[in-house]
C-alpha cells in the first residue's frame, strides 16, 4: 500500500530561527537524586539492596553557579549499585569496602532523628497584626 502524501510543507511568513548559543563547561556535578534501598542489614551473606545517583553537570564557579538540565537528560551521570562494571557487587560490598560510602551511610542514619524532628515540628505561629 502506497504511503499517504500529507501534502507540501506550509511556508511562513517569517522564517523561524533559533539563535546560537555560546559552549558551556560545567566541571562539576550536583547530586539531584539519590535513593538507597537497605532490605537487609549488613551481615555476611546479605546481598540485597542498591544505590542509585544521579548528577547533572554543574558549573560551581563564584557568580556563575549553574545546573545544566536538558529533556532528554543529556549529560547526566548515573552511579548505580549494584553495577556490572565491578561484577555486580551489592550494597553492603560497596559500604565494607569503601570508607566515604560507610562514613555517608552511618551520618545518614545518625540524622534520622534530628530529621524527624525537623519534620514534625510545625511553623512558629505568625504574629499577631498590631
Amino acid at each position: 500500500m502506497p504511503q499517504e502524501n500529507l501534502g507540501d510543507p506550509i511556508p511562513r511568513t517569517e522564517p523561524y530561527i533559533v539563535p546560537a548559543s555560546p559552549e558551556q563547561e560545567f566541571d562539576s556535578i550536583w547530586l539531584r537524586s539519590i535513593n538507597i534501598f537497605a532490605p537487609q542489614i549488613n551481615a555476611s551473606g546479605n546481598n540485597e539492596g542498591s544505590i542509585n545517583i544521579e548528577c547533572l553537570p554543574y558549573n560551581g564557579d563564584q557568580g556563575e553557579e549553574k545546573i545544566w538540565e536538558t529533556p532528554n537528560n543529556e549529560g547526566v551521570e548515573y552511579l548505580n549499585v549494584p553495577s556490572r562494571a565491578n561484577g555486580r557487587k551489592s550494597l553492603w560490598d560497596c559500604v565494607n569496602e569503601v570508607p566515604e560510602v560507610a562514613t555517608a551511610m552511618n551520618a545518614i542514619t545518625a540524622a534520622i532523628p534530628a530529621l524527624r524532628t525537623w519534620i514534625n515540628t510545625p511553623p512558629p505561629e505568625p504574629n499577631p497584626p498590631e
